[in-house]
């Protein structure tokens, strides 16, 4: 699934942004600038991540209603 739809301005090789990578790079910027007390980056990753597929669980689960 893509975050952004193609764009033809852009390559044939370029479809647009992962939504999960997308939703992932949200997730750690509010890990970074909040309250968060998660400084290595692994652990920022993981958190992020696990944020993301939360994310597109609930997305699914709204999808099937």
């Amino acid at each position: 699934m893509k975050a952004f739809p193609y764009n033809p301005q852009f390559n044939e090789e370029h479809n647009g942004m992962n939504l999960r990578d997308y939703f992932a790079s949200k997730a750690m910027q509010a890990i970074l600038t909040g309250q968060w007390n998660i400084t290595n980056p692994d652990e920022v990753t993981k958190k992020s991540y696990e944020y993301a597929d939360a994310m597109i669980k609930g997305k699914n689960y709204e999808n099937n209603d």
